[in-house]
């Protein structure tokens, strides 16, 4: 039994770029680095933009029902998605981004946070009408290119190989 829609699917992924926008404002503030505050602010504006196309999305899909050929099992792995991005939930994204420690665990952050866009707007493609399908294909393409910029700024901060392919948390562990 289905109990999202596609409208509902929209209101998540509007929360995320919410979450998103606030996250890289954040960022934004507190990094003194000019190209990575350039990036964090140029990401905040695309999370802004995004917002507004899901927004647009939710308000067209408030009578469209879910397409048949679902599994059984979508509702629970539309959950497990929404359940495993950051920025879906209730968080203050603000007081995350000042948690993070430097610039270079923040890139980490914001790369699994754009993974997890992807992964959660594939799902949405599937749920849109075949004429729709090229707007969110936009959407994922953005966060393609969002993940190629935050990879070249984290590949001209970091010193070492090691330093690039393992995230920041996981190499302070290593090191001791």
């Amino acid at each position: 039994m289905i109990h999202f829609k596609p409208s509902e699917i929209a209101q998540i992924a509007m929360k995320i770029e919410k979450n998103g926008l606030a996250f890289y404002e954040a960022l934004a503030k507190r990094t003194r680095e000019g190209e990575t505050k350039t990036l964090f602010s140029f990401m905040a504006k695309e999370e802004a933009a995004h917002y507004a196309t899901f927004e647009k999305f939710s308000d067209k899909f408030a009578d469209y029902e879910i397409p048949a050929g679902f599994e059984d099992d979508y509702e629970e792995y539309v959950q497990d998605l929404v359940n495993s991005n950051v920025f879906a939930g209730d968080i203050n994204a603000a007081e995350l981004a000042g948690k993070v420690n430097s610039p270079l665990e923040a890139i980490d952050l914001a790369l699994n946070f754009e993974k997890d866009s992807i992964v959660f707007f594939g799902l949405f493609r599937n749920l849109v009408l075949p004429e729709e399908k090229f707007a969110v294909d936009e959407l994922i393409n953005e966060e393609y290119k969002h993940i190629k910029m935050l990879l070249q700024i984290k590949k001209n901060i970091t010193e070492t190989r090691e330093e690039f392919y393992i995230t920041k948390g996981d190499w302070d562990s290593e090191r001791q």
